[in-house]
């Protein structure tokens, strides 16, 4: 099973996957990696390398971060040499939920095509609701 990693700013990262197991029960292979303010880089990028390592079995780990160009994402991606690892920023809970789905669903696919799926996923499913309300509604 692929392993994922969450890495944000503050307590983001925690609070989405407590969220998402209320909706689907507990997530398997998750970890968390929080970075607070006036952690180093290396700091940071020793927390992510044991959170990839406590979730990596062998399918390899997405990260998925908050901001891109933000400490989460830049240690992430400074570890993808070092292990089987693709890094998705802008984690959502949609995307969350997801990726978790299809890291267990029978059909496999890389872990690159998964990374690609979950990005696509979590932009899909970034709308303005007003907007699908107004199309519902009769015209005035």
């Amino acid at each position: 099973m692929v392993g994922l990693v969450i890495a944000s700013h503050g307590h983001l990262a925690e609070e989405l996957v407590s969220t998402a197991a209320q909706i689907v029960g507990q997530l398997p292979k998750v970890a968390t990696c929080s970075v607070q303010p006036g952690s180093s880089a290396e700091d940071v990028k020793t927390q992510i390398r044991e959170a990839v390592s406590a979730v990596d079995d062998g399918d390899g780990v997405i990260v998925l971060a908050d901001l891109i160009g933000g400490s989460p994402c830049t240690q992430s991606l400074s570890l993808c040499r070092q292990a089987r690892l693709e890094v998705v920023t802008g984690v959502n809970l949609p995307m969350l939920i997801k990726a978790n789905a299809l890291r267990s669903a029978p059909a496999r696919v890389s872990l690159e095509e998964l990374a690609h799926e979950l990005t696509a996923y979590g932009q899909r499913n970034i709308t303005c609701a007003t907007d699908v309300l107004r199309a519902k509604s009769p015209a005035a």
